[in-house]
């Protein structure tokens, strides 16, 4: 039986789903209002306290076998949980801090959007207010920042 997942990081990245995945089916991709974009070291999501913020997904047809290779990725259910959005499956991580994504994580994002036709503007801004916030955490800290 299949169901729809909504992806809006690295799984977003078509090469890597086909791995990760192999009978997954990129269906569509869809721009969410009320909902952001968040870095916790790695991609996340929440509610946005703006009701204009959006997030860009893409959305995927997966199989039983699917859902548990993504289950194992994405560490369910220590690291993230499941939760319907718009009625679609997507994950969401089990803790709230900011953190910048490493370079490489970004990247296999940024391709992802691009598999996608995603704007790429929202990923950015997200990523660069994770930097922000993680400046400020280590500023607190007075931790030196290169």
């Amino acid at each position: 039986m299949t169901k729809l997942y909504m992806a809006y990081g690295s799984n977003l990245n078509k090469g890597q789903m086909k791995y990760r995945c192999p009978t997954a089916r990129a269906v569509g991709s869809a721009m969410l209002y009320g909902w952001e974009l968040v870095f916790r070291g790695v991609a996340d999501i929440q509610k946005s306290k703006d009701p204009n913020m959006v997030l860009p997904v893409g959305i995927w047809e997966i199989e039983a076998e699917d859902e548990v290779a993504l289950d194992h990725y994405e560490g369910f259910p220590r690291l993230y949980g499941k939760e319907k959005v718009a009625g679609i499956m997507t994950y969401t991580m089990n803790s709230d801090g900011i953190y910048a994504p490493s370079t490489p994580y970004f990247n296999t994002i940024l391709e992802g959007y691009n598999d996608f036709g995603l704007d790429t503007s929202w990923l950015y801004d997200a990523a660069g207010w994770a930097g922000y916030e993680q400046d400020k955490v280590d500023n607190v800290f007075g931790l030196e920042i290169a």
